[in-house]
């Protein structure tokens, strides 16, 4: 697998926990809120790691570009 797939693994998971504890949390518990609040971290992570590996693609493809001479 490669750090791509890997990366975009994670974000989809981190999405899928989030709705999940977005659910859970109608139920009002302190372990609800918790789940949530952790859920909502993980995605941030997730979401940021995924724009900087586009970043870092984009930023590689732009270093490589050849130059006629």
């Amino acid at each position: 697998m490669t750090w791509e797939q890997r990366t975009e693994q994670q974000l989809q998971e981190a999405r899928g926990e989030l709705k999940a504890a977005e659910r859970e949390l109608s139920a009002g518990t302190e372990a609800a809120r918790v789940r949530y609040a952790r859920a909502l971290y993980e995605a941030d992570i997730a979401e940021r790691r995924a724009e900087r590996m586009v970043r870092d693609h984009r930023r590689h493809q732009q270093s490589w570009k050849p130059v006629a001479g």
